[in-house]
Order: structure tokens, then C-alpha cells, then sequence
């Protein structure tokens, strides 16, 4: 079994961040300091990704760890022998909470001071790729860590909602220095 790769440097990920943010926000931002015309449309598709989010995750990742326990008998995520279907669906489940409190964030707050149409299409591909990311983890039963493949989601992930947070940035020091 081979090693698994380290992540490269924080350093070097925050300057790619930095990057891709400062290309969405010059690109496809509004002047620096503006907000749209017509608030509501502008966040209003955002919006939507982001429940469309909630109802995946509602049905999809809570509702499946409730059926896995009624077909497993398992309740009680201490015991020893939790069932793998189980521990996997919690799992995926638990990164969904993790991510959560990111995407909300960054969607919105790129959407209100850079551009919600953009944001609104990031957003649309991370929840994509997150719910192919649960179903995929839920379903890998009997897979060794490496057969999951699971980065394949997780990575293209982090750069959506991270590029998002550092364009808000390059955005708001772009107003602040007048730039």
C-alpha cells in the first residue's frame, strides 16, 4: 500500500487561492465598491443553489444514515461494531457538516460583493460535485481508501469555495485601495 501524498505547503495553496480570487474577482466583478442594480436577482440564484444544497442534504446524507440504521439495527454510533455502510454514510454525512459553514459563506458573500450570477454557477458545480462526493463515499463498501478516489470531488471542491472567499478579498482591497 503506498503512502498517501501530504498537501502541499498552506503557503503555496493560499497563494493559488489568491490567484484564482483576484482572476474572478477583475474578471467578473462588478466595480469595487458597487453593488447590483437589482439586489434580489443577483442573490436570488444563489439562493436557490444554496437550498437546492440543503434539500440534497436533508434527503440524500440525513435520511440515508436513518434508513442504514433501520436495515443495520444500528443506533449507536459507540458501539464497536458499527456496520461499514453506516460508518461510511456517517462519514460523508459529517463532511457535509464541515463544508457547510464555507460554501454558505463564501457563496453569499462573493454573490453580494462580486458577482452572484458567477457565484451563482461555482456554486451550482460544488454541490455537484459534493453530492457525488457522498454518494461515492457512502457507496464504497469494502474499498480501500486509495479505490474511494474520493480527492476527485474533494480537491476541485476546495478550490471552487476557496477561490470565492479569496475574490471577496481582492475585492474588498481592491475598493479599499481604489484600485
Amino acid at each position: 500500500m503506498a503512502e498517501p501524498e501530504a498537501p502541499p505547503p498552506g503557503k503555496m495553496v493560499l497563494a493559488i487561492y489568491m490567484v484564482l480570487g483576484a482572476v474572478l474577482s477583475v474578471l467578473f466583478g462588478r466595480k469595487p465598491g458597487t453593488f447590483a442594480a437589482d439586489m434580489f436577482a443577483e442573490v436570488g440564484y444563489p439562493a436557490a443553489v444554496l437550498c437546492c444544497f440543503f434539500l440534497w442534504y436533508s434527503v440524500f446524507d440525513v435520511m440515508t444514515i436513518g434508513a442504514i440504521r433501520a436495515s443495520t439495527k444500528c443506533f449507536d454510533n459507540k458501539q464497536d461494531d458499527v456496520p461499514e455502510p453506516l460508518r461510511l454514510a456517517l462519514r460523508a454525512q459529517g463532511n457535509q457538516v464541515e463544508q457547510m459553514t464555507n460554501f454558505v459563506a463564501s457563496t453569499f458573500l462573493f454573490s453580494v460583493f462580486v458577482n452572484g450570477k458567477v457565484g451563482a454557477i461555482i456554486a451550482a458545480a460544488w454541490v455537484s460535485l459534493r453530492a457525488k462526493y457522498a454518494d461515492t463515499y457512502r457507496s464504497s463498501v469494502g474499498l480501500s481508501w486509495e479505490a474511494k478516489a474520493l480527492s476527485k470531488f474533494t480537491i476541485p471542491c476546495y478550490f471552487m469555495l476557496n477561490a470565492m472567499a479569496a475574490a471577496t478579498v481582492v475585492h474588498m482591497l481592491r475598493f479599499t485601495l481604489g484600485l
